[in-house]
């Protein structure tokens, strides 16, 4: 496994700001594939943070990045689970706005 250089908090700064940008992208934005992305963006925040923290550890390492591959792939698979809904929904609705799921069906 790629050990992180340098000071691993770093990549913990990094990581929060990944975090607020994605949780902002998700209270302010009303279509559902930008909403996706910004939950992505905290995924892969998060995943930052487990791989800079399994560096500095030094004992987990290796178990770290294999629990963070296997969260990429499940990742992956909710990407596919998602856009498939949001195609569905646009074919439904003629728009991927959330709030307009709020008005019941027509």
């Amino acid at each position: 496994m790629i050990a992180i250089a340098g000071n691993p908090y770093a990549y913990l700064v990094v990581s929060s700001i990944m975090f607020c940008v994605g949780l902002y992208g998700v209270l302010t934005r009303r279509n559902v594939i930008r909403m996706l992305l910004a939950t992505e963006l905290m995924f892969n925040a998060a995943l930052l943070a487990l791989l800079a923290l399994t560096s500095a550890s030094r004992v987990g390492a290796a178990e770290g990045g294999v629990l963070a591959l296997l969260a990429v792939s499940l990742g992956a698979a909710e990407i596919g689970v998602v856009v498939s809904l949001a195609v569905l929904m646009f074919r439904l609705r003629g728009s991927l706005d959330v709030y307009g799921l709020r008005e019941g069906g027509e």
